[in-house]
């Protein structure tokens, strides 16, 4: 074959794998396109928000809330520590009973617990550096998987927590918040920030974190819920035990939740519009998906009366484990919800209950859990 030939038959070769590779992108596009109609036929609506201002403890159900370059305002701002490391539900399930709510005008934190005649009021007023007592200054507070710089809210607060957490026989608890700018040093997850370089094609932002333990905002649906008390209720009558009552949203800790999406259809969402139904703007936030939330044992504690594990049956892990399990590099972990994370762009923006979510781009892969099957709803 000469070579005149042979370079139009290469010619020829080449352009019809062109020609292949833009109709194959073209039908993907156009498949993607058709999905996300077919997503968003649905009205998918913000039912509630909730935000947790002290870590652990419970929420806050708000109208409304203001986003921040850590989250919700105020969301996971304070923490109790205990020999300068975090507590938490699984080894105090009491912190679930300990309410939080505002002043009429927002200037401070009612920290209260029924039974409990005293309660506590802290300013929300932001800190500012240059007026910190260095002395109240923790530097190197433990977290789950790192450390944060957090702000000591004082004895009386200190007394309180030892009287209500620690029954008047422990002592040493204290009640502290986050570290203003220019001593906070907090991101989101390593590994949510890696998929998010990869999603976004952005390998220069880090997404700064508040106390919550992973990301910013998390997402979760009703029917995702309901779904998972479906199968709950199966466990229990497949093993002869007694029917309990369906598992409320609060004890997963959801951040927005959502309606009106098929069930567990959050997993596979990259980016989400959210407009305000008091705004012609189609999507006037956007929020990125970060990871997949893993669950730990905080989801078997009855949060209205501070029980860990009411029935001694580790529900709902237990049954989360043969639908939801998947692997990574630490072991076995089970999913449900979602995280996000804010641009800058939207930081001060603000979102509310009743508000529409328009799936923008599906797809999701993490990077660091294994794929999980796909659920099959309940006959």
């Amino acid at each position: 074959m000469n070579k005149s030939i042979l370079l139009k038959y290469s010619v020829a070769v080449f352009s019809s794998a062109l020609l292949m590779y833009g109709l194959k992108r073209y039908f993907i596009s156009e498949n993607d396109s058709n999905r996300l109609r077919k997503i968003n036929e649905s009205q998918i609506i913000i039912e509630n928000i909730i935000v947790y201002p002290i870590k652990a403890c419970k929420g806050i159900e708000l109208k409304k809330c203001k986003l921040t370059e850590y989250g919700f305002e105020n969301d996971r701002r304070w923490m109790i520590i205990y020999n300068n490391r975090y507590c938490a539900q699984k080894a105090y399930p009491i912190l679930s009973t300990i309410e939080t709510s505002y002043s009429d005008d927002g200037e401070f934190l009612i920290i209260s617990k029924k039974g409990v005649e005293k309660q506590l009021k802290i300013s929300t007023k932001p800190l500012v550096l240059e007026q910190l007592d260095e002395k109240r200054i923790h530097k190197e507070v433990a977290m789950f998987d790192n450390q944060s710089q957090c702000y000591d809210e004082g004895d009386e607060a200190a007394q309180w927590l030892d009287d209500v957490v620690g029954g008047g026989a422990e002592k040493g608890f204290r009640l502290v918040q986050m570290c203003p700018e220019g001593i906070w040093q907090r991101k989101i997850r390593t590994h949510m920030s890696e998929n998010l370089k990869i999603l976004t094609q952005d390998q220069t932002t880090l997404y700064k974190n508040s106390l919550s333990n992973s990301c910013q905002i998390m997402i979760l649906s009703k029917e995702s819920i309901h779904e998972t008390n479906l199968r709950i209720d199966k466990t229990r009558k497949e093993k002869g035990e007694q029917i309990q009552p369906h598992l409320g949203w609060d004890r997963y800790r959801p951040n927005i939740l959502i309606s009106g999406v098929q069930t567990f259809e959050e997993d596979n969402w990259k980016l989400i519009g959210i407009s305000s139904s008091s705004s012609s703007n189609k999507n006037n936030i956007e929020l990125t998906i970060a990871e997949a939330n893993a669950r730990c044992p905080v989801v078997v504690v009855d949060q209205a009366n501070g029980v860990m594990d009411p029935y001694k049956d580790d529900e709902p892990l237990r049954t989360l484990k043969t639908f939801r399990k998947v692997t990574c590099k630490i072991g076995e972990k089970v999913l449900l919800g979602t995280y996000a994370v804010i641009d800058s762009k939207f930081i001060n923006k603000v979102i509310s209950v009743g508000d529409s979510i328009n799936v923008l781009k599906t797809g999701f892969t993490s990077n660091f859990y294994s794929e999980i099957e796909k659920p099959q709803q309940q006959a």
